[in-house]
């Protein structure tokens, strides 16, 4: 039982670790070079890129790790459902989180590393890059659609299998399953307006922030530190009903 409670505190603490690093890394990005979700040609987006490529690479790098850590976090809260007649929702969260997160890893491998080596050939290039500008167009726009399909599954449908779940069980605070229903939908349209305008100033200056990390990021961490909490105080490898416990936060 010992070893079960030290497994659950592990995801809970790989959860926070990967929001904290996901979300320093992801800022980063536009901050010091080149926003990946800027309106502009490609030319301009690869000069941002080879302005200082090991430091793109690196915090992409560093965003796939955090976002590896943030599905170890979902699951570690999926399994917390075990003994709970809820459970089935909680494995359909886990299987959404899975492939959510496989097509946000594989977007972030191709804007990194990807787009690192076509921007420095294109550079090489030179007068003779203009085809290189056409494909790296169509390269990111294959990003996109991965990134925008990996926010539908583990930024809208997961968190809403995992909100019901917590709101049919009584192992966390009603607010935090309210919580992932609201950013689950409010992710699902973020993700379909996404597919339907492109790069809107509303879609990635608004509902990406908001629905793509800030509330996800709350969620997250609130439902993390419940699983942390429990385990420290508890025999039981999995939180307790929040009656007994009393509520996050």
């Amino acid at each position: 039982m010992t070893e079960k409670r030290a497994a659950y505190r592990i995801g809970a603490a790989a959860g926070l670790g990967g929001v904290t690093l996901a979300v320093i890394a992801a800022l980063s990005v536009p901050m010091t070079m080149q926003d990946p979700f800027a309106d502009i040609s490609a030319a301009d987006y690869m000069n941002g890129i080879v302005s200082a490529p090991a430091l793109w690479v690196l915090l992409h790098l560093a965003v796939t790790v955090g976002t590896a850590l943030k599905l170890v976090g979902l699951i570690t809260i999926g399994e917390t459902f075990e003994k709970s007649s809820a459970r089935p929702l909680a494995l359909i969260g886990n299987g959404l989180a899975i492939a959510g997160v496989s097509l946000l890893i594989t977007t972030y491998a191709r804007d990194g590393y990807v787009h690192t080596f076509m921007a420095e050939t294109w550079q090489k290039a030179g007068a003779g890059g203009d085809a290189y500008e056409a494909i790296f167009a169509s390269s990111t726009r294959t990003a996109y659609s991965t990134e925008i399909t990996g926010v539908l599954l583990v930024l809208g449908l997961a968190p809403l299998a995992y909100g019901g779940a917590m709101l049919l069980s009584s192992l966390y605070a009603r607010w935090v399953g309210w919580l992932g229903v609201v950013g689950g939908v409010g992710g699902v349209v973020t993700a379909g307006y996404l597919y339907s305008t492109g790069l809107t100033d509303l879609g990635y200056g608004v509902l990406y922030p908001l629905f793509g990390m800030a509330i996800p990021t709350v969620w997250l961490v609130a439902a993390a530190l419940r699983v942390w909490r429990a385990t420290a105080t508890v025999q039981s490898p999995a939180p307790q009903p929040v009656a007994a416990q009393g509520a996050v936060g």
